[in-house]
């Protein structure tokens, strides 16, 4: 079972560094092992996204099939299970599908969804469902309150699909946009992943000024102009409810009980 040894030291490695992430180099020291037996593992490993490979800094960090394992572990332990209250509670009042998302590794993941009985429609949104970061309301609510020059980056860098006619492509004006979602802390996908299915989207704050975390609505474009400063309302009560509670919370760290 030596696979499984190599597996469960690179693992507990990566995972300690969970914040700062890893590079190779460190871990062939930790390890014992060669970068080219390490690069082997570390391909297989990113394959199933047990790890996740950052395109700039090229360090190892958990990737979301591990965040799912871990959240199912850690249920009702950590932050995550407060926010999925607030999530299933915004959807039954709202009537709609609701989902949390979180920002790790520059990457937008949804951890966690409600769909409200009444809501009969099935929407795009699943757990582990990496989020586009240009035209996702999720993306855009915790891309909003991180550094304007990482943004501008990550914008540029990370490849852009157009899904719509409405998605915007141009990283110029999706700055300007997140400029207004910084002011007004709401964000909005109009018919940009979808024809006919819009999204809006709040940041939550775990240290007062970063957004970790995003909690959102997403349903027709109709029911979402029809009733638009109704659920505009709801969400933002919800979030600062959320973000009272989450104060002096670490987004990291298992919540003092």
């Amino acid at each position: 079972m030596e696979w499984m040894d190599r597996f469960v030291e690179i693992m507990n490695i990566v995972s300690a560094e969970h914040q700062h992430g890893i590079g190779v180099t460190m871990l062939a020291n930790d390890t014992g092992l060669s970068k080219g037996t390490l690069h082997r593992i570390l391909q297989n490993m990113v394959k199933y996204e047990l790890i996740v490979q950052q395109a700039d800094s090229k360090r190892y960090y958990l990737g979301p099939l591990s965040m799912i394992w871990g959240s199912r572990f850690v249920k009702g332990k950590d932050i995550s299970q407060l926010l999925s209250g607030y999530c299933d509670d915004i959807a039954e009042k709202s009537r709609m599908y609701a989902y949390l998302c979180r920002f790790v590794t520059n990457e937008v993941y949804c951890i966690y969804t409600h769909q409200p009985e009444q809501e009969r429609k099935t929407y795009f949104v699943h757990i582990g469902q990496r989020m586009p970061l240009h035209c996702a309301a999720a993306s855009k609510a915790v891309l909003a309150f991180q550094p304007i020059e990482k943004v501008r980056y990550l914008l540029e860098q990370t490849p852009r699909n157009q899904y719509t006619e409405n998605t915007c492509m141009n990283v110029p004006e999706l700055m300007a946009e997140l400029d207004v979602v910084r002011d007004k802390r709401i964000a909005w996908c109009r018919e940009e992943m979808e024809n006919g299915v819009s999204a809006l989207s709040i940041p939550l704050f775990a240290d007062g000024a970063t957004a970790f975390f995003s909690l959102s609505l997403v349903g027709t474009t109709a029911e979402l102009s029809d009733n638009q400063t109704r659920i505009e309302e709801l969400l933002l009560l919800e979030g600062q409810k959320v973000n009272e509670q989450l104060s002096g919370i670490n987004a990291f760290s298992p919540i003092a009980r």
